[in-house]
């Protein structure tokens, strides 16, 4: 019988020895181990202000460029619909004056005195 407890006491050694590899993973990504603090050092924290402000004067110039575009479309939308209605009002005088011509034409004229006038033949020729 001792062998076997000597047999009994090597299997239990290798299955807490298992578990012990299972388990450590574990408790490492729990918080285990000291976290350095990251800094940022001067030298890159003055790039990084020159950066942020570069940027910054960027998006700015891209706003004012975005709104110099959207003033000259509406620009060029008012100067279209000024001519449109420039060319609507100019057909609309053109066809007033059409009918007011037609109108003039339409009036009878004054003849000479028609009693005055003597009827005949004509010209006869023989």
């Amino acid at each position: 019988m001792a062998k076997r407890a000597a047999f009994s006491n090597t299997i239990w050694r290798t299955v807490v020895f298992a578990g012990a590899m299972l388990a450590t993973p574990v408790v490492v990504g729990c918080g285990g181990g000291d976290k350095k603090e990251t800094t940022i050092p001067t030298e890159d924290k003055a790039a990084a202000d020159q950066a942020a402000a570069d940027k910054a004067a960027a998006d700015a110039k891209a706003a004012d460029d975005a709104k110099a575009a959207d003033d000259a479309k509406a620009a060029e939308a008012k100067a279209a619909e000024d001519k449109a209605a420039t060319e609507a009002q100019a057909l609309a005088d053109k066809e007033a004056a059409d009918k007011a011509a037609a109108e003039e034409a339409a009036k009878a004229r004054p003849r000479a005195n028609t009693k005055s006038r003597k009827t005949g033949r004509g010209f006869i020729l023989s």
